[in-house]
């Protein structure tokens, strides 16, 4: 089974070579790496001089930002995997993550999976682990949170052509993944829970978690709930 993984990258030049490292020592080999470059403008463009000669690589490339979610939607169109993985530059996929995600999708019956994942810092420090459990609607309801590490997600060709990331203000507050899940649950896909450590998420200050305002979070996921007539808390519980 082919993987291709697909990361978007917007001047994080620091980050992006251990991404793309993590992603070519993988010990499933059948996989493809997609980087697309979302109109950066610090040494990103050298790097992808250099790696572009492993035929492995493939880079696509934004003339000026167009933000994570437009990014991720022309990776993932590209892609010639069954199976795609999602990875931000700055996080770092675990050596077996391509063979665990392969071995789950093979033979077909599951669209989307998510595994455990390390909480990292700059340095590359494990600050804490993450274990994935089953996905709950009634928790994601109350919490506003779906309680997924966005870089251990996997899902199918067909899933991301009919899912595709929303961008405007979902993508600026960093809510995309959040926002495809539920449209997806609201259809009766299963989100698939996988215990192994997959990917490590690397804590930035400069994070768009750490420097969105919260209220105007809660205030765009209410209006995603409305458009998507999911019902509210009250409801589930």
């Amino acid at each position: 089974m082919k993987l291709s993984f697909v990361i978007p990258s917007h001047n994080c030049s620091t980050w992006l070579p251990h991404a793309v490292r993590s992603c070519l020592e993988q010990t499933h080999k059948d996989i493809e790496v997609i980087i697309v470059d979302d109109g950066s403008t610090d040494l990103t463009r050298q790097y992808l001089d250099f790696i572009q000669s492993d035929e492995r690589v493939r880079i696509l490339t934004n003339p000026t930002k167009q933000g994570r979610s437009k990014s991720r939607n022309m990776g993932n169109e590209a892609a010639k995997g069954e199976v795609i993985c999602v990875l931000d530059a700055d996080d770092i996929a675990e050596p077996n993550r391509a063979r665990f995600v392969a071995d789950k999708f093979q033979g077909g019956g599951v669209q989307f999976a998510f595994g455990s994942g390390r909480v990292i810092d700059p340095d590359g420090t494990v600050l804490r682990e993450i274990r994935s459990k089953p996905f709950d609607f009634k928790d994601a309801m109350e919490n506003m949170t779906n309680g997924i590490i966005h870089s251990t997600v996997a899902y199918t060709k067909e899933f991301a052509e009919k899912y595709p990331y929303s961008e405007g203000d979902i993508c600026r507050l960093g809510i995309e993944d959040w926002d495809q899940q539920l449209r997806a649950v609201r259809d009766g896909v299963m989100l698939t829970a996988m215990p192994q450590f997959l990917s490590s998420y690397r804590l930035l200050e400069s994070g768009t978690v750490r420097n969105r305002d919260e209220e105007e979070v809660k205030r765009v996921k209410e209006s995603v709930l409305v458009a998507l007539e999911i019902p509210s808390v009250a409801s589930v519980c």
